[in-house]
């Protein structure tokens, strides 16, 4: 019984080093949004701490269904700075697909251990591709680029839009039955899966200071980035 009782307060211990190790808060749900849209996301708030230099790790959202007239979707992630320095948030698009077609960025083929082929885009290639060669909108905005110290916050945010009137009838009809007809041949897959990867960068020269909200390309600092977690 003291040999089994020793195990066990060992294994104890030992959780409690890796919780308190672990500055991801990781939660994996399924959210319904009125409708038929059933989104299920694997997100993360993240706490940055005064010991880092830069933390990063991936995001995936995926949609379900797609279709004109459909809710809007939006999903927030939030960055909480608890260092005594600003620090910057900045992302990267990996990969994307929209039913049929799949997007893998320059980033993306980093990401995976694979070379660049010529027919890859750049992150702020794709992300603009997304907001504007379809009828619907696929956007990507930081409140806060630059995240203040001492409790600081800046949120991430993943849009999808199609409006039912939209002046583009032509590409809702083409759109709208490519769509239905995906879910006809995939009814368990998402119509719409996008592969994120955020970094919260210190801002070691940067005096403390907000920045006004925006819609940026995304672009990652150029230091090296930590290793991302799933």
């Amino acid at each position: 019984m003291k040999k089994i009782s020793r195990i066990k307060l060992h294994r104890i211990i030992f959780l409690i080093i890796l919780l308190a190790g672990n500055t991801f808060a990781w939660f994996i749900y399924t959210s319904k949004i009125d409708g038929r849209i059933d989104v299920h996301v694997k997100a993360w708030d993240v706490v940055f701490e005064s010991n880092e230099t830069q933390i990063a790790s991936n995001v995936v959202i995926q949609v379900s269904d797609l279709f004109p007239g459909m809710d809007n979707y939006s999903h927030s992630i939030t960055a909480y700075n608890k260092s005594e320095v600003s620090a910057s948030l900045t992302y990267k698009l990996l990969e994307a697909r929209i039913l049929e077609d799949e997007y893998i960025t320059v980033d993306g083929r980093v990401e995976r251990g694979e070379e660049p082929v010529a027919t890859d885009l750049t992150s702020a290639q794709l992300i603009s591709k997304l907001a504007n060669d379809y009828p619907f909108t696929i956007s990507f905005a930081v409140s806060n680029n630059i995240i203040q110290a001492d409790n600081g916050a800046s949120q991430y945010t993943i849009s999808v839009v199609w409006p039912y009137e939209n002046n583009h009838d032509a590409l809702d009809t083409q759109w709208g039955m490519a769509a239905n007809s995906f879910k006809g041949s995939y009814p368990t897959t998402s119509s719409i899966e996008l592969k994120i990867k955020i970094f919260i960068t210190q801002n070691m020269d940067t005096p403390n200071h907000s920045s006004s909200p925006s819609s940026s390309s995304g672009q990652a600092p150029s230091s090296t980035p930590a290793p991302s977690s799933e």
